[in-house]
């Protein structure tokens, strides 16, 4: 199986706190790469998941169920809780979803979800979502539409989306969303006014449904969907990077 360039994995190794990084839909790691590097740099240990059937061929997501990309959540939990004291899950966008499905599920020291999609994004979705593994076998792919105009210029990425995965990201995303109120864990929710992909309203949705006693949402003003490649990328970071330091157990570089 060949990768996309710059589809890899990633690992920093660090001290005994763990960041787990969790990118989006017909994503890659690279997006969520530099927030990995800003968290290595403070001393933790870092590693950005490649999700099941991404950063191949496109044709390799026909086949795909979210259970899959949630099964490369899990195998870099149990990594990274082999190796630290300590996790933290952080995800942008799909990942954000199951970023926080984790949250619910295993103990983690806390969760950051980006540009996530909930309830409203779900609410918004064609109808025919609902029937994407029988349209899939005529239609395959459809267009994405405009590109963020904030991804990198490298960014990895499939071109246009698989119908038959559609269908999975809408059943992630009602999974997610009946199992909200289970995160207790601290939880961090970065979502730009300025999303066009994933609206402004899902951010709030999300913070509002979570069942942690400690949360917090910050709102960014400039950015598009993939906050950590665009212009507030050095505010998102710092965020995240101040979030995992307040709730450590002990120094990350320890």
């Amino acid at each position: 199986m060949k990768l996309l360039e710059g589809g890899e994995p990633f690992f920093f190794r660090g001290g005994p706190v763990g960041a787990l990084l969790v990118h989006g839909f017909t994503g890659a790691p690279r997006e969520v790469r530099p927030l990995g590097e800003a968290l290595a740099g403070a001393g933790c240990t870092a590693l950005g998941v490649r999700l099941t059937h991404h950063a191949t061929w496109i044709e390799d997501m026909f086949r795909s169920h979210w259970q899959d990309w949630y099964a490369s959540v899990l195998d870099g939990y149990h990594l990274l809780l082999d190796q630290c004291e300590t996790v933290f899950v952080l995800g942008l966008s799909m990942g954000g979803a199951l970023a926080l499905h984790l949250a619910s599920e295993m103990p983690v020291a806390g969760v950051v979800a980006l540009s996530t999609p909930s309830r409203p994004r779900l609410d918004r979705m064609d109808w025919r979502t609902r029937f994407t593994h029988l349209f899939s076998f005529f239609v395959p792919t459809v267009n994405k539409g405009p590109a963020d105009p904030d991804a990198d210029p490298g960014h990895v990425h499939y071109p246009r989306y698989p119908v038959r995965a559609i269908g999975e990201l809408r059943a992630l995303l009602q999974a997610v969303d009946r199992r909200l109120p289970s995160v207790t864990a601290p939880a961090l929710i970065i979502h730009s006014r300025r999303d066009a992909s994933v609206l402004p309203a899902n951010g709030q949705y999300i913070f509002d449904r979570l069942g942690s006693a400690d949360k917090d949402l910050l709102w960014l003003e400039r950015s598009g969907h993939i906050v950590t490649e665009g212009p507030e990328r050095d505010v998102v970071n710092q965020a995240a990077l101040n979030f995992v330091l307040a709730r450590c157990p002990a120094p990350a570089s320890a």
